[in-house]
């Protein structure tokens, strides 16, 4: 079981198909059981996410952006 903040990720072995299981602490501990499918596809879009949230906040503090106009800063800004 691997453990991040108010969420824990475990693995259920079954005899013929595994299922990956996120525990939230914090929701009364709530489980979101996935199959392995679904557990790499959410996985996907989290870092799909992630990556877009690091750029965005990137282009917001860059030097070089905030040599532009107000209204190229913020399309650049809504484009991450």
């Amino acid at each position: 079981m691997t453990h991040y903040n108010d969420v824990n990720v475990s693995l259920i072995a079954g005899d013929t198909n595994d299922q990956v299981a996120l525990t939230f602490v914090s929701a009364d501990g709530k489980t979101l059981v996935l199959t392995p499918s679904q557990a790499r596809s959410l996985a996907t879009d989290l870092i799909a996410a992630v990556n877009r949230a690091e750029v965005k906040s990137r282009l917001k503090s860059s030097p070089t952006l905030m040599g532009l106009p107000e209204g190229n800063r913020a399309r650049l800004a809504m484009a991450a």
